[in-house]
């Protein structure tokens, strides 16, 4: 038990206050394993203080950090399967210099230290996971999504490197470490059950696990299996929408001009005009199923020899449709009126009128299913001072993806008006139409179309073997060696249908005619879409004119009555995999290392160098930019034809140094420097030639397959004074040196195109693209600090002395803040809480500032996402030594995300994810 100077607790009491209002949440973790904690309490004869729980995790945290042979730091679970937050993303986001990037409202990926997530390697036990989820397929960045919390040991984040440490982790690595029977050493079973409730649907889904795990044969065998089951009903809504630029003389559509864009009654051709291409509302409602399973089996089969076995397997089934509500200004043939304002070096139209604006209620339905399985195989030999692995690992991901939406069509009279500094844009209905949307029969079908049995894999293949020998304490006290061979292959194909309205109707067996002359009437699908709970964007609170209802099809619906077979066959040639949009790489690196550890008195450290090479072969095809076709009746369906094969090989080397100083002048005091050299690769899809076209948008986009990776020269200073065993001081501070960062290269270039319209017509145009490419450019200087301070308050008199607080706040700053994303400038985290007897309550708050989230090159706007802060707490009564009662809630506040466009200062997006609730409990025994 710590004594503690009255000084010390002086110096505590003075952030008690703020720590009684702090929103919390617990941090931290053994990154080794240790034994599983149980509640506080105190042997009243002894006085012998026995801590579990909230602050045996925090206190295993500061374990792992002061002992670390570089920067790091944990978090770990409180109990076995009990991870301290409902999703792992928003635990590491706690922990000073990381911030996460939400989708609709969840936490998926992690940033280090202002960089971009592709700059932070996630391992899971060591070694790398695929990830074929979602949008993920040729990403590096890993999506804590699939990932249940319950089978969370510890996680760690290493800030700087050793040279065993896997490559790629530019910024940072995140390892995830799940239980092992020999770890925890005793029986365990825990279980729990709980609710969710979202507040945007109304709904509530069950979540449940359960885990055990136990030694046989004197400890020589041991077994640890666990299964989750996770069910959510979110529904998100959203508002966004993008620019393009139009001359006057090419006007609205693109080649249907001329239109006096800026509003001053004068026809100037070449004039280039910025206007909003499409407006977007949505809702999203979803209902997603994850199944999980994780066992792991060990066996000792000497006294120096053991043998793991551990698999994982992960499936995500998510139903989704999104009611969508579309106004595409691209497409409107009659320009009314218009103001504009020079934005961000361009005329740029701040309200604008059109007579027939293309409005569209869809409701693009999803079927994705995806799964992920992973098994490693281990041998570990230990006797007389060698250390000798040999590890093998197999991983697998898979999707499919169906996402279609029976696009519908109605015209009328719409404006739109947004102004510098407004949070929301307006959308304004006149001569009737914002009655008239709501009747079924002004609208006509354009087709049925999206991926259907869109497929996408990643594999990885990985051994290596690491021997170790120490030496003693003082001097050359370890020297280590090891070899990584890593195998990994991404591809995923582009079949997309679009069956045709003559298709549709056929499939419905004959809809009414429509409201324009040789059109197919959309009624039959239409229906009213409304929130589930509450109004639309109900976190909105200014004067922005927008819709909370609108029609959408019931795509759903009608898609479930019929096979695959019989939606293709309904027009030729509807099913396309078009192969300039196809992904196909397989990337091989093999690695070696040599690291010698060193102690003198005081001082220690490591020392240590990493070579890697690496393949990279891509399989594409060079696209034909004068072959475009866009089909405006269908959806603005575009395509880009394939122009001849292409196939690039390339190799490079790596050389990457590290040092690790560590200086304990006390028993207290501790500094360290850090210095090393870190590379992260590009996505695997940004080296693989596809190229992608926006008609309406007026885009091109284009990956390359000889970019170059992101190198870093990095440096490291902590200073860390540990007052007592729960307590922490510290600061420290970060250099890094990008010598290269891919950006993308934007030309403005006329390319002839095509519409083709539903009725067989054809008008052939000369429409201006911007044309983007990623390229290798100059790199970027990134510096900041971090202050953080941790303590269990047990000085203060009782009931008080269950009271503590952990808080961090980083600073980032970076040389071009125009291009470099995810940077923001001020990040803070303040967690507390109260833990005695059967009742813990933790709070959290994490704050970031703004921060760049889209780079762009003129015409086109970047985008930054504006301050949040998310507010989350649970609330934990053990009703016995086996059972408790859980209550959670995320995003107390009901938090907001938006968005503006840089230099115009308009506003790009607004979502509203709405709040979570979970009550439920928890068995352990």
């Amino acid at each position: 038990m710590f004594l503690r100077n009255d000084w010390r607790a002086g110096a505590s009491g003075a952030v008690l206050a703020a720590a009684l209002l702090l929103p919390t949440s617990a941090m931290a973790d053994d990154v080794a394993a240790g034994d599983v904690a149980a509640e506080i309490g105190a042997d009243e004869a002894g006085g012998e203080i026995i801590v579990q729980g909230i602050r045996a995790s925090l206190d295993r945290s500061l374990d792992v950090k002061r002992a670390a042979a570089s920067v790091v730091d944990a978090i770990s679970a409180e109990d076995v399967g009990k991870f301290p937050d409902v999703n792992i993303a928003e635990s590491v986001q706690r922990i000073s210099g990381v911030q996460i990037n939400r989708t609709r409202g969840e936490g998926r990926t992690v940033n280090i230290r202002g960089l971009p997530a592709n700059f932070t390697l996630t391992t899971f036990n060591g070694h790398v996971l695929p990830n074929a989820n979602g949008d993920s397929a040729g990403s590096r960045v890993f999506d804590f999504m699939v990932l249940p919390p319950e089978f969370v040991r510890t996680l760690s984040v290493y800030k700087s490197t050793t040279a065993d440490l896997e490559e790629g982790g530019l910024a940072g690595t995140v390892d995830i470490h799940t239980p092992r029977p020999f770890e925890i050493g005793k029986r365990v079973l825990s279980a729990s059950v709980q609710g969710e409730y979202e507040t945007n649907s109304g709904k509530i889904a069950p979540r449940a696990s359960a885990f055990f795990s136990d030694t046989f044969a004197d400890d020589r065998f041991g077994i640890s299996v666990g299964v989750s089951y996770t069910r959510r009903k979110p529904a998100t809504h959203a508002a966004s929408l993008g620019y393009t630029t139009s001359t006057e003389a090419s006007g609205i559509p693109a080649g249907s001009g001329p239109d006096d864009l800026n509003g001053n009654g004068v026809i100037e051709p070449n004039l280039r005009v910025r206007f909003p291409n499409q407006v977007n509302y949505h809702m999203f409602e979803e209902d997603n199923e994850r199944i999980s399973g994780i066992a792991s089996l060990q066996f000792k089969a000497s006294d120096a020899l053991t043998l793991s076995l551990d698999g994982f397997y992960s499936e995500l089934n998510v139903k989704a449709n999104t009611n969508e509500f579309l106004q595409i200004f691209a497409n409107a043939n009659r320009v009314i009126s218009a103001t504009t304002q020079v934005l961000d070096g361009l005329p740029t139209t701040t309200r604008l009128r059109v007579a027939d604006v293309d409005m569209r209620g869809g409701s693009r339905t999803e079927d994705r299913q995806s799964r992920l399985y992973s098994l490693t195989g281990n041998a570990k030999y230990e006797a007389d001072g060698w250390t000798a692995s040999l590890e093998g690992s197999y991983a697998s991901s898979k999707q499919e993806l169906d996402q279609l939406n029976i696009a519908d069509i109605t015209t009328g009279d719409a404006e739109f008006v947004s102004n510098p500094g407004d949070s929301l844009w307006s959308m304004i209905f006149n001569n009737g139409f914002d009655q008239a949307r709501f009747n079924p029969n002004t609208y006509r079908v354009a087709s049925l179309n999206g991926p259907l049995n869109q497929k996408a894999s990643d594999r990885v293949w990985q051994i290596k073997g690491d021997v170790a020998r120490e030496f003693g304490d003082e001097g050359l006290t370890a020297l280590r060696f090891g070899v990584r061979y890593l195998d990994r292959k991404v591809y995923q194909d582009n079949s997309r249908l679009t069956v045709t309205a003559a298709g549709v109707s056929a499939l419905y067996g004959g809809l009414p005619a429509g409201p324009i002359a040789g059109s197919f009437s959309a009624a039959p699908f239409m229906r009213v879409v409304s929130p589930g709970k509450g109004a639309y964007l109900g976190s909105y609170s200014g004067d922005a004119v927008f819709a909370g209802s609108w029609l959408a099809s019931n795509t759903l619906a009608f898609v479930s009555r019929f096979t695959d077979a019989q939606l293709i066959a309904a027009s030729p040639g509807s099913l396309t995999n078009d192969a300039t949009g196809i992904t196909n790489v397989q990337e091989k690196t093999l690695a070696g290392y040599g690291r010698a550890d060193f102690a003198f008195g005081t001082l220690s450290g490591n020392l240590g160098l990493r070579a890697v090479r690496t393949q990279q072969s891509t399989i594409g095809v060079s696209p034909d930019l004068a072959g475009i076709t866009i089909q405006p009746d269908a959806g603005n369906i575009t395509r880009v034809p394939a122009s001849a094969p292409l196939a690039v090989k390339r190799s490079y080397w790596d050389f990457l140094p590290s040092f690790n100083l560590k200086w304990q002048p006390t028993e207290e005091l501790l500094f360290r420097l850090s210095a090393s050299r870190t590379v992260s690769r590009p996505n695997l899809a940004d080296v693989s030639p596809t190229t992608t076209v926006n008609g309406p948008a007026r885009t091109v986009t284009q990956n390359n397959p000889l970019l170059d990776p992101f190198r870093s020269n990095n440096l490291d200073l902590t200073a860390e004074w540990y007052f007592s065993k729960d307590g922490v001081l510290g600061t420290s501070l970060f250099y890094k040196d990008l010598r290269s960062l891919i950006r993308r290269e934007t030309t403005v270039q006329s390319l002839p195109i095509t519409y083709l319209y539903s009725n067989g017509t054809q008008q052939a145009a000369t429409v201006d693209f911007t044309v983007s490419k990623l390229v290798n450019g100059k790199g970027v200087k990134v510096k900041g600090f971090e202050a953080y301070y941790q303590q269990a308050f047990t000085f203060l008199p009782k009931p008080f002395d269950g009271l503590g607080a952990v808080l961090n706040y980083t600073f980032i700053d970076n040389s071009d803040p125009q291009q470099l994303t995810a940077a923001s400038k001020h990040n803070f985290n303040l967690t507390g809480f109260y833990e005695k007897g059967p009742i813990g309550v933790r709070l959290s708050y994490s704050w970031r500032s703004g921060f760049l989230s889209t780079a762009a090159v003129a015409p086109a706007m970047s985008q930054y996402t504006l301050s949040y802060g998310t507010l989350d707490g649970s609330i934990n009564v053990k009703v016995t030594d086996q059972i408790s009662v859980v209550l959670e809630a995320v995003n107390i506040l009901d938090t907001d995300e938006r968005v503006r466009f840089v230099g115009s200062n308009l506003p790009q997006s607004y979502l509203d994810a709405g709040k979570r609730l979970f009550g439920g409990v928890r068995f352990a025994w």
